[in-house]
């Protein structure tokens, strides 16, 4: 049987992980559209704030609003 103990600092590490997992998808993407919007004339940095700040929603909806 594990100890609790480890159980507890595994699924602290865990989380973490997934933590930093997702905060690296989100700056890639929040990358990504603003290069995007620069090579299509908009305005990425103001693509980019949205992005990072309403994540996987704020991509939707610049790929629902882009040109």
């Amino acid at each position: 049987m594990i100890p609790l103990q480890f159980g507890l600092e595994a699924a602290l590490m865990i989380y973490w992980i997934v933590v930093i997992v997702w905060c690296i998808i989100a700056i890639v993407l929040a990358i990504w559209v603003y290069r995007d919007a620069e090579s299509r004339g908009e305005n990425g940095a103001l693509w980019l704030i949205i992005v990072l700040l309403l994540g996987l929603i704020g991509l939707i909806i610049y790929l629902i609003v882009r040109k």
